[in-house]
């Protein structure tokens, strides 16, 4: 009897000793749409690898969409919980009403170069393509915001002067350049230094130095408001992610080396180096990069109302 009772005491002491364990959180599933899949996203790659999004019990779900207007597209309709796009698309869509902030900032300077063949590519600057076809990612997208700046800057009409063409990103705007249907392109990094280090191709203009909010995880804020500690989860998870990258390049260049086979050492260690170096402290734009980003905004579009550093962060 005394075994029984002994028994029975234990049975419930560890019952209630499992009740009072904390439950597990079944992981939220976050969509994310990607507007151009390259080194930027490194943080990203990294943070899954290392299973830090996991330990935030986040599982990121990728679809990949060749451009940022149609990333955005579907982001407005709620088809995606974040979009992994140029930062433009949080000043235009606050401007429409749609308080979009920068979960995460992956790129603080600008990300695109234009490339084009040297016999195509016409002399000196923009001013020598004038009537020439250039190519963009998408209309509506970074890439075509910047370019309509550009344009402006040296006194031309981006509409009647040049022809801007939607190309796509990575291999279809390559294609593109190298096919002669565009004669200049926006290339990001990586893309630009693997076509130049072919031979007969040249920068037309360099927009890699702008300070710029240029590349980032971008979620509305109701989506921070609805999911406060996943957001939160989601920026420490890229913060240890990008700190691992710091200390260790190797993780990055294997994650890279993944993305592309067939690239040089020299070119994968380039853009490690470069997509690690672009993050912002913290994953916060600063001033610099805010001014430049209203400036080109306003410039393609004058009804558009400028962000300030504040509005840009989540508030959690």
């Amino acid at each position: 009897m005394h075994s029984y009772l002994s028994h029975l005491r234990w049975s419930v002491v560890l019952a209630a000793a499992v009740l009072s364990l904390p439950a597990t959180a079944d992981p939220i599933t976050i969509r994310a749409g990607i507007a151009v899949n390259f080194e930027g996203m490194l943080p990203v790659f990294a943070a899954e690898q290392k299973g830090y999004l996991k330990d935030a019990n986040i599982e990121l779900e990728k679809l990949d969409f060749q451009g940022g207007g149609p990333t955005v597209q579907a982001f407005v309709g709620d088809s995606i919980d974040i979009c992994f796009c140029g930062g433009d698309h949080v000043v235009r869509l606050r401007s429409r009403n749609i308080p979009t902030v920068f979960l995460y900032g992956l790129d603080r300077r600008h990300n695109y170069a234009l490339i084009g063949k040297e016999d195509l590519a016409g002399p000196g600057g923009l001013e020598g393509l004038q009537g020439k076809g250039l190519g963009i990612t998408s209309p509506g997208s970074m890439t075509d915001n910047t370019l309509r700046w550009a344009i402006k800057e040296i006194n031309l009409n981006p509409d009647a002067d040049f022809q801007l063409l939607g190309s796509g990103t990575g291999a279809s705007m390559i294609a593109s350049i190298e096919s002669g249907k565009v004669n200049a392109g926006m290339l990001v990094p990586i893309d630009a230094e693997f076509l130049k280090s072919k031979g007969g191709y040249k920068v037309v203009e360099d927009f890699t130095d702008l300070p710029y909010a240029a590349f980032a995880a971008l979620v509305k804020e109701s989506w921070v408001s609805a999911h406060p500690e996943e957001a939160k989860g989601f920026i420490e998870a890229l913060n240890k992610a990008v700190a691992d990258l710091k200390s260790d390049p190797q993780l990055g260049f294997d994650i890279i080396r993944g993305m592309y086979p067939s690239l040089s050492d020299d070119l994968i260690k380039y853009a490690v180096d470069s997509a690690v170096g672009r993050v912002p402290e913290n994953g916060e734009f600063g001033q610099a990069e805010i001014d430049t980003l209203n400036a080109i905004m306003q410039s393609a579009d004058s009804s558009i109302r400028p962000i300030t550093v504040e509005e840009s962060r989540p508030k959690l």
